[in-house]
């Protein structure tokens, strides 16, 4: 399609620095940017780490979640008016909003006397990322009605979100986040920094993990699980290195200090190419109490990478047992096909969100991590079926479905 017949399209999302939702929309916008005029519009523009494809459009409305509940609403007013008028001007095929903030602004704006599809994303699983309460479930089903489609990123998210919130089906579909696989390959080659070659040399071993420092990553267990992987004959050089950043950084990083275990943590904050690190990795473990799908599992695979995750409620069992019920949760250690699923972890949210302790799935996911640093024939299983597990969640693959999306009237 030559660029003058292009239509233009809108992704709209809060930021270009934040987690997987927001790195969902930037890859959105470089995938759909051969076929579209896309405008990647963000509420706050500033320190954009991600790639992204098109025009990038700045608000500079950033979110203000210490502001009053009116001055809050007023920010939604601004940013539905300037939505309007990008609408309104541009005449896009389609606008595609990621996470409940923009896919209010989304609907609030409406199509601006157009024709375009007007489709929203949720990235999480409803009854565990937020309270079931007649507010909530309203805002679902506000945010479906005017939507034309509704995105779930996992089966048991869409289930969740039409038994518990009262979404319609027909105004639900499932449509996995993806990876660019070739992309992933070319990064991988790019100049590491010094200061992590010099990590990676003093340590036999090096255990991953990214996304951003928030509560529901929980990357506190990871330097727990470090401390007891160290103490394993054989294990005692091993590392850890986190990718990502946010608010709960102190709280890690003081976990390090108090398990003497901070000069084998290497936590250089939002890096804007993750692969390179992760490339040179042994293994990725994730130990979230939820997630939507977690696109951490299939850049894994694509940089060959064997991973261990928590079974948690949705995404992860999809990504590495596809062959089974989406729903069923292990009560131990299970050796799935693309990798290994370790009993979830009680979810508490609020602020005593550290006062459960869950030792059982504390001594699960040891125990998966375990073995596969020490199990080279399963480890080396694993890592064969990394590059069938990436493109089950290719840009390809996942396109298609978009495209369909996009274009269904």
């Amino acid at each position: 399609m030559s660029a003058a017949k292009k239509k233009n399209l809108i992704i709209l999302t809060q930021n270009g620095y934040g987690g997987g939702a927001e790195r969902m929309a930037a890859n959105m916008s470089l995938a759909l940017s051969s076929r579209y005029e896309v405008y990647y519009i963000l509420f706050d523009g500033e320190g954009v780490i991600y790639p992204y494809g098109g025009h990038l459009v700045d608000m500079k409305l950033k979110p203000e979640r210490e502001a009053s509940f009116i001055r809050r609403i007023f920010t939604v007013i601004k940013r539905t008016k300037k939505l309007y008028e990008y609408k309104r001007d541009l005449k896009p095929a389609a606008v595609i909003s990621h996470l409940d903030g923009p896919d209010l602004v989304n609907v609030l704006s409406g199509k601006a006397g157009n024709r375009m599809r007007c489709i929203s994303v949720y990235h999480s699983m409803p009854s565990v990322n937020e309270k079931n309460t007649f507010a909530h479930r309203l805002f679902h089903r506000f945010i479906a009605a005017f939507s034309d489609r509704y995105v779930m990123v996992s089966k048991p998210a869409k289930k969740d979100m039409h038994e518990n919130f009262g979404v319609p089906l027909k105004k639900l579909s499932v449509i996995y986040n993806f990876s660019d696989t070739g992309k992933i390959k070319r990064l991988i080659k790019e100049d590491l920094p010094a200061d992590f070659l010099e990590f990676k040399k003093a340590h036999k071993k090096l255990i991953v993990s990214t996304g951003r420092m928030e509560r529901v990553k929980r990357q506190e267990r990871l330097i727990k699980l470090l401390g007891r992987i160290r103490n394993e004959k054989g294990l005692e050089d091993t590392g850890l290195v986190i990718l990502g950043d946010g608010p709960e950084r102190e709280r890690i990083v003081s976990e390090a200090e108090k398990l003497s275990l901070l000069s084998h943590v290497y936590a250089p904050g939002n890096v804007s190419n993750p692969f390179k690190y992760m490339a040179l990795c042994d293994l990725f473990v994730l130990c979230s109490d939820y997630e939507g799908l977690p696109m951490v599992l299939t850049e894994a695979a694509a940089c060959r990478l064997p991973s261990v995750s928590a079974d948690m409620p949705s995404g992860a069992r999809e990504i590495l047992a596809p062959d089974t019920d989406p729903e069923y949760k292990t009560d131990g250690v299970e050796y799935a096909r693309f990798g290994v699923l370790t009993r979830p972890f009680e979810y508490a949210g609020g602020e005593n969100f550290l006062e459960i302790k869950d030792d059982k799935a504390e001594e699960h996911l040891f125990s998966g991590v375990l073995r596969l640093l020490t199990d080279s024939e399963l480890y080396e299983s694993y890592r064969s079926k990394a590059p069938a597990l990436a493109a089950r969640f290719s840009e390809e693959r996942m396109l298609g479905i978009w495209l369909g999306l996009i274009r269904r009237r």
